[in-house]
């Protein structure tokens, strides 16, 4: 499959949403930190030390915002930079581990949490990799901290530890990555392999959520039938690659000018549908505003743009998937009709549709 391409405001949200994420790590790092100044007030942590790893833990989470804020994380394979935040976060556990004396059998339980950081985001082979950290720093850090005087428990103990701490690490790890093939591989199955979008599996499976939702619960939804204007003329003129590049264009185009609510399909080839929640009049300006930025996209592949029609039903109380798609779709044939590049409503549109409306 072709390299994903995504619109500079997809880029800008996708950052926001990786800065905020950043930003929520300060919390877990802030929270350790007040936990230590206890330990250090209570005598059970050495006061310099406590100085060291302040320092560490605000200038790990200020790299990372830095970096993300600036850019250079887009060059990276994995933009969230999802693997060197645990491996950062494992790390200073691993310094704080050094000075905790006494208190290295709770402290150490902390690795597991960087961990869940990873779970829907790294694959079991990489997150296994990340226990390595703990499996070599342990050791390390129980040498050291016996080198410069701040014994713990007895070596017996603390070896014990170590090897509980490395049966429950590879486990969560497991689990984690578990979890991301898990949603891997449902989003395979519900999306759409060239546009990205969902398939028609998974638009008719969210349908018939909605369809059965208790009256109490029920909510006002419409469905567009969406197709492109002479799209067999650009197959035919300009080859099935640039139709394909036509198609991957709209998706974009849809993401970004659709309402977060609304959630669209491709129904098969040049056919998409889209479900929107509200009334008939917030549907058509989320579907006008659709159809518009289409009329006004230059395809580089063909260097002009695609028009699209459409055709909007409010579904009914009690009415059918199969029912509200149907005429959805006769009011796309009307559309057809009426010129091409509009939306008609399936109220409007009945009456003057035409059997065998050219597409």
């Amino acid at each position: 499959m072709e390299a994903t391409t995504f619109t500079n405001v997809q880029i800008e949200r996708a950052q926001r949403l990786r800065l905020r994420r950043c930003l929520l790590s300060c919390l877990f790092y802030a929270a350790s930190a007040s936990l230590l100044a206890v330990a250090c007030g209570m005598g059970l942590f050495p006061r310099n030390a406590l100085y060291l790893v302040l320092v560490s833990f605000f200038c790990t989470p200020a790299l990372f915002v830095a970096v993300i804020a600036s850019g250079a994380n887009l060059r990276r394979r994995d933009p969230s930079l999802t693997e060197a935040q645990i491996a950062a976060a494992m790390l200073n556990c691993t310094l704080v581990l050094t000075f905790a004396g006494p208190l290295r059998g709770i402290v150490m339980l902390a690795y597991v949490l960087p961990l869940q950081f990873g779970a829907f985001a790294l694959t079991t082979p990489i997150l296994l990799r990340l226990c390595l950290i703990p499996a070599a720093g342990l050791p390390l850090t129980i040498a050291a901290s016996h080198w410069i005087g701040m014994r713990g428990a007895a070596l017996e103990l603390e070896l014990v530890q170590w090897m509980a701490l490395m049966l429950v690490l590879p486990f969560t790890a497991y689990v984690a990555g578990r979890l991301f093939e898990y949603t891997h591989y449902k989003r395979l199955s519900d999306h759409d392999e060239l546009s990205g979008l969902y398939n028609r599996r998974a638009a008719l499976a969210y349908l018939d959520q909605l369809t059965r939702l208790s009256p109490p619960n029920q909510v006002d939804f419409c469905v567009a039938v969406l197709d492109f204007d002479h799209f067999k003329q650009i197959n035919d003129r300009f080859g099935h690659a640039a139709g394909d590049e036509v198609i991957r264009d709209f998706a974009l185009l849809a993401r970004d000018n659709l309402r977060k609510g609304d959630v669209i399909a491709r129904w098969g080839g040049e056919e998409f549908v889209v479900v929107l929640h509200g009334d008939c009049e917030q549907a058509l300006n989320s579907i006008e505003r659709l159809r518009e930025a289409c009329a006004n996209h230059v395809v580089t592949a063909i260097g002009d743009v695609v028009t699209l029609s459409a055709g909007l039903a409010r579904h009914q109380p009690g009415e059918s998937i199969a029912s509200v798609i149907e005429r959805a779709d006769h009011a796309l044939y009307a559309a057809k009709h009426a010129g091409r590049n509009r939306t008609e409503l399936a109220s409007l549109a009945l009456d003057r549709r035409q059997a065998g409306a050219p597409r």
